[in-house]
C-alpha cells in the first residue's frame, strides 16, 4: 500500500476561500489566497482587487484602517508580495471588486505584526537572576553546586527510557 502513496499528488486546489499573509521582513509581506468556484463566480465578470490597509497600532483602538495600496489582479493570480513597507505596522489585505465607488469585500487576510527594522534596545539596568544549582560570585564569576547538577544529570538519565519508549518496568 505504501507505493501507491508515493504515486499520489497534492490537488492544484481545494476549493476554500483562504488568504494568508506571512511577514517575509521588516518591509515585506507575501500573501497568498485560493477562491473557492462559487467566490470566484460571484466576481460574475468584475475584476478582482486587492487592498492592503495598516491597522492601528493599538489592538482595541477606534480607529479605522489606513489604505496603503490597491492593485488590481491580473487573471490567474494566486499570491502577491507587498515591498516597501513600514516596520513595527499592523497590516491586514483583502479582495474585492469595486463598483459604482463602493468596494465588495470577498475575501480576508489575518493580521500580520511586522517586526521593527533595528533590534529593539534594552532601557535601563539590566537585572540578573540567579538559576538554581548555578550563583554568581562576588567577583562575577559563575560558581556551579556540582551536587545539584549532578543531581540533574542522574534525574534526566533517569527518565530517558521513558522519552525513547522503553518499557522498563517489570511486566506481569
Amino acid at each position: 500500500m505504501l507505493h501507491y502513496i508515493d504515486r499520489m499528488e497534492l490537488p492544484q486546489w481545494y476549493d476554500e476561500n483562504l488568504m494568508i499573509m506571512l511577514v517575509v521582513n521588516p518591509d515585506t509581506i507575501y500573501a497568498y489566497w485560493e477562491l473557492s468556484f462559487g467566490q470566484c463566480k460571484a466576481l460574475n465578470g468584475w475584476k478582482p482587487v486587492l487592498k492592503l490597509y495598516e491597522l492601528p497600532p493599538d489592538k482595541e483602538a477606534e480607529s479605522e484602517p489606513r489604505l496603503i495600496r490597491t492593485s488590481p489582479l491580473p487573471p490567474f493570480t494566486d499570491n502577491w508580495y507587498f515591498k516597501n513597507l513600514q516596520p513595527q505596522r499592523r497590516y491586514q489585505a483583502e479582495i474585492g471588486w469595486e463598483q459604482d465607488n463602493h468596494f465588495y469585500t470577498i475575501i480576508k487576510s489575518n493580521i500580520v505584526d511586522v517586526p521593527p527594522a533595528a533590534p529593539v534596545a534594552v532601557p535601563g539596568q539590566v537585572e540578573w537572576r540567579a538559576v538554581a544549582g548555578i550563583a554568581p560570585s562576588q567577583d562575577n564569576k559563575i560558581e556551579y553546586d556540582y551536587r545539584s547538577v549532578e543531581d540533574a544529570v542522574q534525574q534526566l538519565f533517569n527518565t530517558m527510557p521513558f522519552y525513547m519508549g522503553i518499557n522498563t518496568g517489570s511486566r506481569s
